[in-house]
């Protein structure tokens, strides 16, 4: 378990909204940190580690439901202090991003053209509220904008590819752990390198969705897509996450690399498989 200082959890408790448990993206081990905090505009925080260079790379991390911005915060200032990553934790206006709340409730289930226009992104209000994040922290820490990355566990991985394969954000990559339905991009960035995970075990959001629905639609886009699965349940493993973060960013000098593999996996949908639809 990561031990953070008494400032730090002082100065998150006081940034971010009481929130249920944190979402399953396990923390790697590390020395307390001893970066700062900033308080952003519509209750985002980033974080800015002491090993940030001069134009370091941005790491945008969107909760799961909830409001768990500061969760997901502190589970990646590890990563951020040996890798001199700055986090941005951005927040949705509602409950959870408006884009996915959307697809979960489309203006008429029985209406084929409803559900799909329910299920496209071309911009949103929270995809707006992720803009004046960056565009907020960019004035105090000058993010490189090309090594800037869009990411996202649960709901927030479903939003992070939406807004992240859009071409109207010029993302460096997009990184999805464990995202729950396809959602169509108008204008999609083709060329964009995504890195999609799901835990075959998934209790919450279906295997069966991402590998059957959610890769293939993303690949038509034309992203380059790394879809990584694995034994377990709703979560980012410490691999996943390492080795996602080694591809985008690049390996911690010194330490193991974290290689990916270099095929997708297909899905086989079978009538007796309870996952499959």
């Amino acid at each position: 378990m990561v031990l953070l200082s008494p400032v730090l959890v002082s100065a998150l408790v006081a940034l971010a909204q009481a929130a249920p448990p944190a979402p399953a993206v396990q923390p790697t081990a590390s020395a307390a940190p001893a970066g700062r905090v900033i308080a952003l505009p519509d209750d985002a925080i980033a974080y800015v580690p002491a090993s940030a260079g001069p134009r370091p790379p941005l790491l945008v991390l969107l909760h799961g439901a909830g409001h768990r911005q500061r969760e997901m915060l502190e589970r990646f200032i590890p990563e951020a202090d040996t890798r001199g990553i700055v986090l941005l934790a951005p927040t949705s206006q509602g409950i959870t991003w408006d884009t996915v709340e959307t697809a979960e409730e489309p203006p008429s289930r029985d209406s084929p053209l409803a559900n799909a226009v329910a299920r496209r992104f071309s911009s949103s209000r929270d995809a707006g509220r992720v803009e004046a994040a960056i565009a907020a922290l960019s004035k105090q820490v000058p993010v490189d904008p090309e090594r800037t990355v869009l990411a996202g566990f649960s709901d927030g991985a479903t939003f992070a590819l939406a807004m992240g394969m859009s071409r109207a954000y010029p993302f460096a990559a997009v990184i999805a752990w464990s995202p729950g339905i396809a959602i169509k991009v108008t204008n999609p960035a083709r060329g964009r390198r995504v890195f999609i995970s799901h835990g075959r075990q998934d209790r919450i959001l279906r295997f069966a969705d991402t590998c059957g629905e959610i890769v293939p639609l993303v690949e038509s886009e034309g992203a380059i897509v790394t879809f990584m699965p694995f034994d377990g349940d709703h979560e980012a493993p410490p691999a996943v996450k390492d080795g996602f973060l080694d591809a985008v960013f690049g390996a911690v000098p010194g330490a193991p690399p974290h290689p990916l593999p270099t095929t997708i996996e297909k899905c086989l949908r079978t009538p007796d498989d309870p996952m499959m639809g």
